[in-house]
């Protein structure tokens, strides 16, 4: 099969799931002007893609491995699609909030589909390490450049246009997946585990509810009661798994040195987007630039994130993750705490920021990639669709926690502050300040971590049961 043109379609499908859970906040002002939306519909604007794509992500990957990969990229690019269409065309805040749920649920389905399809068609090693490297910095780029794009695209034809870019794409990539992506298939048969899956989907929704609520509305009843949910869920779920023959997540994957490249993709990624948010909010709150400004301030950063994601890719195996992960994590501790110390109402861009984000970008592209890369290879090929699921849960979970805590710390730093009688822009600063402190604080106790667990190289796991990948994509059936 063309490789080349397979590992562009499926990062590009990648680029677009992405964007399209950040592309709508630079529009937000533009959409609720025409649409009259509350404060708490306008942030739902924003939580619903959210929500369902981070709670569903588990039981996506499942799917994928049980119906088929294919079948699930495809069906999931579809649904997406849809979504970003109805969201174009709605006409009140109901149905756009419900649209964009409804493209949250394709992501969900399609994005763990891809990572699985290109984990099976690249089995060698240091082949698969490369195609992750893309994989990563593609998924970089679309999660910082979507500021960016949807600036562009509202300036130039108005807010619709972020959504109903989406639709021509993804029918190109549609077409272009029967000839370019291959059914892979597992050996073993495995059940959906749908009691499992809506337990699973319910204590992430539950916990993305209650971060996003702890950040617009505190600590009150809805925010705990939704946190208190997501822990008893969670334990049920586990509880679950321990007791099934054939569990949704087996345990057995977590107990292997392998497995705390899980957390250490949390504590990266949670790190990174604490760091982002804090310098976005600082941008335009505190320098007063526009959100398509700030997006295009971080494109150094995710530039740098694509350059070190191929350059790690290539030289991982060699190595080793235990070498790599924790100066990784050391760099956006000192990225955080390099910009907290250049949090000034007259900071320069050039001198000040850019050394933060450029340290910031070394740091998680790095970690990124070699976490992701440690943690795919000690899963059983059988099940790299439930484990891209699991991956792409721990960066949704990370990232909004991240924002929770910044949101809650930077709060409550400021809050006190202004009681003393301290100006606003002063207490504001320290607020952000004590935030990525905070967040490097978290890189350096990943770094310890990484460096007493991580192995010295990544595995490759022996599985009688490996996948299948049909040579003829076009004529092979939707598995």
């Amino acid at each position: 099969m063309r490789r080349g043109p397979f590992l562009a379609l499926v990062c590009s499908v990648q680029f677009i799931l992405l964007v399209g859970g950040t592309v709508v906040t630079v529009s937000l002002p533009a959409i609720r002007a025409e649409l009259a939306l509350s404060a708490a519909q306008l942030q739902w604007v924003l939580t619903a893609f959210a929500l369902t794509f981070g709670c569903l992500l588990l039981l996506g990957g499942r799917a994928a491995d049980v119906l088929g990969r294919r079948r699930l990229f495809l069906v999931g690019l579809a649904v997406f699609a849809v979504g970003s269409l109805l969201c174009a065309l709605a006409t009140a805040p109901g149905p756009l909030i419900a649209a964009r749920a409804l493209a949250g649920v394709g992501a969900a389905m399609a994005s763990p589909a891809a990572m699985s399809l290109l984990t099976g068609v690249f089995t060698e090693p240091r082949e698969r390490s490369r195609a992750l490297g893309v994989w990563a910095a593609v998924g970089a780029g679309g999660a910082t450049l979507g500021n960016v794009l949807g600036g562009l695209l509202t300036a130039a034809g108005g807010w619709r246009w972020i959504f109903l870019v989406n639709v021509p794409v993804c029918v190109l990539a549609f077409a272009g997946a029967f000839a370019l992506v291959p059914a892979v298939r597992g050996a073993a048969r495995q059940r959906l585990g749908l009691l499992d899956g809506l337990l699973a989907t319910a204590a992430v929704a539950a916990l993305i509810l209650g971060l996003t609520e702890l950040q617009t509305g505190g600590a009150g009843p809805l925010a705990l009661g939704a946190l208190l949910g997501a822990l008893v869920l969670g334990v049920a779920f586990v509880v679950l798994q321990a007791r099934s023959a054939d569990p949704l997540l087996p345990l057995a994957l977590f107990r292997t040195r392998t497995s705390v490249a899980f957390l250490l993709v949390l504590v990266g990624s949670g790190a990174g987007i604490g760091a982002y948010f804090v310098s976005s909010l600082f941008l335009q709150e505190v320098l007063g630039w526009s959100a398509l400004q700030a997006g295009v301030a971080f494109v150094p950063w995710a530039l740098l994130i694509a350059l070190v994601s191929q350059v790690v890719s290539r030289n991982l195996h060699r190595v080793g993750p235990r070498l790599l992960v924790p100066p990784a994590l050391l760099c956006v501790a000192a990225g955080a705490a390099l910009l907290a110390l250049a949090l000034d109402p007259a900071a320069d861009y050039a001198t000040g920021l850019l050394p933060a984000f450029l340290l910031l970008g070394l740091g998680t592209g790095t970690a990124g990639v070699s976490c992701t890369v440690t943690a795919v290879s000690g899963i059983p090929r059988h099940r790299h669709g439930v484990g891209a699921g699991a991956l792409n849960s721990t960066q949704a979970v990370g990232s909004a926690l991240a924002i929770a805590l910044v949101a809650l710390l930077s709060g409550a730093v400021a809050g006190h502050l202004l009681s003393t009688g301290t100006a606003a822009v002063t207490a504001t600063l320290a607020g952000y300040r004590a935030a990525l402190l905070a967040a490097a604080g978290v890189a350096v106790a990943g770094a310890l971590l990484a460096a007493l667990v991580l192995p010295r190289r990544v595995p490759v796991p022996e599985d009688a049961e490996e996948d299948v990948a049909l040579s003829s994509p076009a004529s092979a059936p939707l598995t």
